[in-house]
């Protein structure tokens, strides 16, 4: 990756990029604003309706619109962790024992991670209205999971035991196909309608918000996803210790109402959960399983392919097997106990390890960490200078932390209907206040 202070006076940017007579003025030249915010917005419309290959030719058209980005101007924002974390990922392919395989996981993560620096130019040119795209599939997304729910829906994968009580449970999935996915999916708008809701100025758009938030939170809890429920619950957590620490910080600038508002709309929500847990004994017993241990069949499941990961990673401690899940599946036959095969490594933190190994993972918890500082750097300021965009970061952020907190018991961040989301919410905190924060 090339410094951001060498690049404009590069030879590359001399004679094809800004300081070359063609470029500037060409189609891209003259529209990249506009093309960067189309590509996002039709990312964000199509993720939950298209396959994982039709959104791979969307990542691949990103990828050459971002070519084009990098030859017109420096780049920005998390360039030096995301390249980091991607050189890591190439050499693991390049040493890993099942090269070719891990070829098409470095390919994927190289669309995501190219696809980051889109995410950046269009979120910052128009992060509102490309928020308000998501926010609107996603509250349609939940309807059909809501109606699902009402009139019933086929499972369409083997997703509860069919000797447990639990059998003949409806977990809706909309048009995702799996009930775990779509909860990953739901998450972050979950965050960001708690940031809409006491963000936003007008009652309409407070109600909007009121609905957006009880219509997702109702359809993750529905899903079943026990990883889904544990992440909601760091969505709110999270939310009102954000949201506490502010209000802290400005209580004496704050109107009342400001300050039960918050209170008052997560007891609601909190009794309308416990009323629905209450009135559906599967539900009930779903929610109880959690604590069962390896009593409870998908518990001691994970048990068993955690361990079997624990053991690939201290045969191949630094550079892992190679990214991607075709890698993942050629090497773990190998060390799986009877009768627990497994597609992933169902936890993020053990399959980045096991992807790339321990210096990925410390690729990986830079780039996280590095997003983190700026969200700290842009609460700061926002301290400073108390304004609606507040409320909307920390609903951001509460939406990261459910994330984080499903990624500890799955390994759905790696589906492209969530890891893209994930890219999508670091942008957010990276450029809609990017202009607002220290560099």
């Amino acid at each position: 990756m090339l410094p951001a202070a060498w690049f404009p006076a590069s030879w590359l940017t001399r004679w094809w990029g800004r300081g070359s007579p063609w470029l500037p003025g060409s189609v891209l030249g003259r529209w990249r604003d506009e093309a960067t915010v189309l590509w996002v917005a039709v990312v964000l419309l199509g993720l939950p309706f298209l396959t994982n290959d039709q959104i791979g030719i969307l990542l691949l058209g990103g990828v050459g619109l971002w070519l084009g980005l990098l030859l017109l101007e420096p780049p920005q924002g998390l360039w030096y962790p995301a390249v980091g974390y991607w050189l890591i990922l190439t050499w693991a392919t390049a040493f890993s024992p099942v090269k070719m395989a891990a070829l098409s996981g470095w390919v994927k993560a190289s669309l995501y991670l190219a696809s980051l620096g889109v995410l950046l130019r269009g979120v910052r040119r128009r992060g509102n209205l490309l928020m308000m795209v998501y926010l609107l599939v996603a509250l349609l997304v939940a309807v059909v999971g809501l109606r699902q729910w009402v009139f019933g829906a086929e499972a369409l994968a083997t997703w509860i035991d069919p000797e447990s009580p639990l059998s003949g449970t409806t977990r809706v999935y909309s048009f995702l196909k799996n009930p775990n996915v779509l909860a990953g999916y739901l998450l972050p708008g979950v965050g960001m309608g708690l940031g809409c809701l006491l963000g936003w100025r007008t009652w309409a758009q407070r109600g909007l918000a009121l609905t957006l938030v009880l219509v997702l939170t109702s359809c993750v809890v529905l899903t079943g996803s026990r990883g889904g429920w544990l992440a909601l619950a760091a969505v709110y957590g999270s939310f009102g210790l954000l949201v506490g620490w502010g209000w802290w910080q400005w209580s004496p600038h704050r109107p009342l109402w400001q300050r039960v508002l918050l209170w008052v709309g997560a007891g609601l929500l909190l009794v309308a959960v416990l009323s629905l847990l209450g009135r559906s004994e599967r539900l009930r017993l779903r929610f109880l399983s959690i604590f069962a241990g390896r009593a409870d069949s998908s518990n001691n499941f994970r048990i068993n392919v955690w361990a079997a990961v624990v053991a690939m990673i201290r045969d191949y401690p630094w550079l892992g097997i190679g990214p991607g899940n075709r890698a993942f599946n050629l090497i773990y036959p190998l060390y799986q106990r009877p009768n627990f095969n497994a597609l992933g490594a169902y936890s993020v933190p053990l399959e980045v390890t096991v992807e790339a190994g321990l210096l990925g993972l410390g690729a990986f918890l830079a780039l996280t960490g590095a997003t983190l500082r700026r969200s700290w750097q842009n609460l700061h300021y926002f301290v400073k200078h108390p304004c609606p965009e507040t409320f909307l970061l920390m609903g951001v952020l509460a939406g990261m932390a459910g994330t984080m907190t499903h990624g500890l018991v799955d390994t759905l961040w790696f589906r492209p209907q969530v890891q893209i989301l994930w890219w999508f919410s670091v942008a957010l905190v990276f450029s809609t206040y990017d202009s607002k924060s220290s560099p």
